[in-house]
């Protein structure tokens, strides 16, 4: 009886220590605290370089919701990983200007990456005051450079909106229309056209501008040309999108590229972050595939024009995408949450003034180095 006892202990023991830790041999019973408080962080982190160069031109792509989860995700699942062309890399905190918040919106990001300065959610283009500040776009506008927006959400959501309109709420997508309409932007591509009355397109008409609902119309580089091809946001790639992202970028470039004064783009691929909010990983991949096409055109285009800088980021990572090993080479991917979080983003730069680009740094630095270069 006593030897039976004993082997029955021994198993109880053997039960719990099996219980108790992982196959790494973690514990796995210890009491968690997840909830931590948080800190005033800095202002910014300043960028301390001198840019060697100023670039003629400047090719801002934003890959909305995108952080080192779907990186890793686009890394491991596509042979051509387009970022590690890319001569520079850094790290970029988001977090807004809004109460004790650290995880931005598209808006207060949007407007530090535009406008240098840091915001609450859901402003576009304007502080918390709710006064305009002046974007990037704004002061190429004012040197003479072509301006151009190009999204695959609707073209008056709140990252192309943050570089063309001053508004105190993101979802009055209507008056941004109004205010995209009334502007002298020379290229707008994207979806949203149900934000847009017929009055807006015969406004632009009227002004000597064109309308496009195709993106093979022929276009001319000569008055400022709106193509909206979608009511609401592009159909997602996974679905079929009916112009892909790097056919609008490389049309804006064919507008834009003949001023010698330069030009100014910016690209959004808006719908990564929409992938994240669903926790579809066949979304993000096909939109960071789109992303891939975009950044190796932008490249490539570098690579014949010395003169231009092209610098790709993120606004914020979205969904806390993790990559797993599955069975045999599938790839499990999982997602920590549902909405944005705070978590720092990557920057990658290569040309003129892309140095400046390496290191840590706030979103507001991005925006005050890519304006100070368009002053100059």
């Amino acid at each position: 009886m006593k030897n039976s006892k004993t082997l029955i202990s021994l198993a109880a023991i053997s039960l719990f220590i099996m219980c108790s830790y992982t196959p790494a041999g973690l514990v796995t019973g210890e009491k968690k605290v997840n909830s931590l408080k948080g800190i005033e962080v800095p202002t910014n982190y300043t960028i301390d370089k001198n840019a060697i160069e100023i670039p003629e031109s400047i090719i801002f792509i934003i890959s909305d919701g995108t952080g080192i989860g779907q990186y890793t995700l686009q890394y491991y699942t596509s042979e051509d990983f387009a970022p590690a062309r890319f001569d520079h890399v850094g790290l970029v905190t988001t977090h807004p200007k809004d109460g004790q918040k650290k995880v931005t919106d598209s808006a207060a990001s949007g407007t530090a990456l535009s406008a240098g300065i840091k915001t609450y959610n859901g402003a576009i283009a304007v502080d918390t005051e709710k006064k305009p500040v002046k974007t990037m776009l704004e002061v190429a506008e004012d040197k003479g450079m072509s301006t151009g927006l190009v999204a695959t959400s609707t073209i008056s959501h709140a990252t192309p909106a943050s570089f063309g309109a001053h508004i105190d709420y993101r979802k009055k997508e209507d008056e941004i229309s109004q205010q995209l309409a009334d502007s002298e932007i020379d290229v707008l591509f994207g979806g949203g056209s149900k934000y847009w009355q017929e009055n807006l397109f015969d406004q632009v008409r009227e002004n000597g501008g064109q309308v496009v609902s195709d993106i093979n119309e022929p276009m001319n580089s000569n008055s400022r040309v709106v193509g909206l091809f979608h009511e609401e946001g592009l159909t997602p790639v996974y679905k079929g999108r009916e112009v892909q992202t790097v056919e609008m970028a490389k049309k804006a470039i064919d507008l834009l590229d003949d001023n010698s004064n330069g030009f100014f783009l910016m690209i959004e691929e808006s719908q990564v972050d929409w992938g994240g909010h669903a926790n579809s990983a066949e979304y993000i991949q096909g939109e960071m595939r789109s992303l891939n096409q975009v950044v190796n055109y932008c490249l490539d285009y570098q690579e014949k024009h010395p003169n231009v800088l092209v610098v790709l980021t993120s606004d914020h990572e979205t969904g806390g995408t993790i990559v797993h090993d599955g069975d045999d080479g599938i790839l499990d991917i999982e997602f920590a949450i549902s909405h944005h979080s705070a978590s720092i983003v990557p920057i990658w730069a290569t040309g003129p003034g892309a140095e400046v680009f390496d290191g840590f740094m706030d979103n507001t630095e991005i925006g005050k180095a890519l304006m100070g270069y368009l002053k100059k």
